[in-house]
């Protein structure tokens, strides 16, 4: 019958996040923002955002947008450019980050600004 109306295999599929399922757009959750997030069907989540520069050399905290519901597997971060600073210098944290909702970064130069990108399920 589904050969005769000239449907494929997809009109055979049931919705969902599960094996052999369609998912719908429900499962692809975005928070479009300068700290936002991406959530995929496989459970995978990509987030964004703003290291804080504080004035002196020291760890500074940041919190992920949400929480990971298992753990974060990478953490890149990267030096913005500040205009106008006449500084230039590199930012560094642990890679793995085993907190679910917080990473530990240090920049070499107090007051530049900083971006974060991590990966997680």
């Amino acid at each position: 019958m589904l050969l005769s109306l000239g449907l494929g295999e997809a009109a055979k599929r049931n919705v969902g996040t599960g094996a052999n399922q369609i998912p719908d757009m429900g499962s692809f959750t975005l928070s479009v923002s300068g700290t936002g997030y991406q959530k995929f069907p496989s459970g995978f989540i990509l987030q964004w955002g703003s290291i804080g520069a504080p004035g002196i050399a020291q760890d500074v905290v940041t919190h992920f947008p949400i929480a990971f519901p298992n753990r974060c597997l990478r953490v890149l971060v990267s030096q913005d450019y500040t205009p106008d600073s006449g500084a230039v210098g590199y930012i560094a944290c642990a890679g793995f980050s085993p907190d679910p909702v917080k990473f530990i970064s240090r920049a070499s130069t107090p007051g530049l600004g900083a971006s974060f990108l991590a990966l997680g399920c």
